[in-house]
């Protein structure tokens, strides 16, 4: 309560919206929770909107299908793009304000211990779209000529693979996963089975991208305000989700 008192306290200060200056930002594809299109809000979405709200911005989302984003960035259509992995493009960076953290999941049930990607083999490993090309060079060498591995578009799919017992293991990201296991037990009615994430992967951190450095340096410290207040947090529980420090449930 004390934490959500703060940030009250913080918004009161905020720059009115109608004053605020309006900000064009590229948004990528829909990859709930982080972001929800259709209902234009999500975990990454909310606090890259409150955070240049508290920065004394608006933020106009356009949602920009990913080989457009550079050319509407570099076009000056765009002022800034949501979150990128890549680290040479034009205009200034924030620091980084969203992280993902794939993990490989499995039944706790099935008492399996996996302590490397080595301990992946001779299992069936269903992955998301293309991780064979993301999650580096040795997982990209066990799915090589595996029949046992297999990737989805549809993480959705992964979820009710793993609990009806179709796969051994799956790699997912923690809150795409809790995500859509949350929604798995309500269409079901019932409560799903418990898991064990193995941290086999390290973290990959996104930073927005800017056209101006001012942007940048009151984004910042805006960023570090909502997350010593405690919003940040708030915020990512408020999809059903477990931050660092929480214990890790489905």
């Amino acid at each position: 309560m004390m934490k959500t008192f703060l940030w009250v306290l913080v918004c009161a200060l905020c720059v009115s919206k109608v004053s605020a200056e309006e900000l064009k930002i590229a948004v990528g594809s829909s990859i709930p929770p982080y972001i929800i299109q259709s209902e234009n809000r999500g975990i990454e979405y909310d606090i890259l909107k409150e955070t240049l709200e508290l920065a004394g911005y608006r933020m106009k989302a356009r949602y920009v299908p990913l080989a457009r984003t550079l050319a509407e960035f570099r076009s000056g259509r765009m002022d800034g793009i949501m979150s990128t992995g890549l680290d040479d493009l034009p205009g200034c960076y924030t620091n980084s304000h969203i992280t993902y953290r794939n993990y490989a999941i499995t039944l706790k049930s099935n008492n399996l211990k996996i302590k490397s990607i080595d301990g992946l083999k001779g299992k069936r490993v269903i992955a998301f779209q293309n991780a064979s090309n993301y999650l580096g060079p040795n997982f990209k060498d066990l799915t090589k000529d595996n029949g046992l591995y297999r990737e989805i578009g549809d993480q959705n799919t992964q979820s009710k693979m793993l609990f009806t017992k179709r796969a051994d293991v799956i790699i997912a990201d923690k809150y795409i996963f809790q995500w859509f296991s949350r929604n798995f037990a309500k269409n079901n009615g019932t409560e799903n089975p418990v898991v064990t994430y193995h941290e086999l992967f390290p973290p990959s951190h996104f930073r927005s991208v800017f056209a101006k450095q001012e942007i940048c340096d009151k984004f910042n410290i805006a960023l570090k305000t909502i997350k010593e207040s405690g919003r940040y947090n708030e915020i990512v529980r408020s999809y059903g989700v477990t931050v660092d420090g929480d214990p890790l449930v489905n």
